[in-house]
């Protein structure tokens, strides 16, 4: 197994995940963003920052969980 790697695979997408999830939300509340991809009509500029800021932030989710694997994995060595 690659030492980047969790013993648990669903970790290391269930954190990013719920990183992104809720940080998103955090963010939409802040600037007062709402839009909802299924009820509201198709903007492709709203969506485009829906789905940028969730990658975005699913994206350091991962960066995060990968450098705390790899401290942990140090410091057991």
């Amino acid at each position: 197994m690659d030492e980047n790697q969790s013993s648990n695979p669903v970790l290391n997408f269930l954190i990013p995940f719920l990183f992104a999830y809720l940080g998103s939300k955090g963010i939409f509340y802040y600037f007062s963003f709402d839009y909802d991809v299924f009820y509201d009509v198709f903007d492709i500029q709203k969506l485009l920052i829906d789905f940028g800021v969730f990658a975005f932030l699913f994206y350091l989710g991962t960066i995060l969980v990968k450098y705390l694997i790899n401290t942990e994995s140090k410091s057991e060595q």
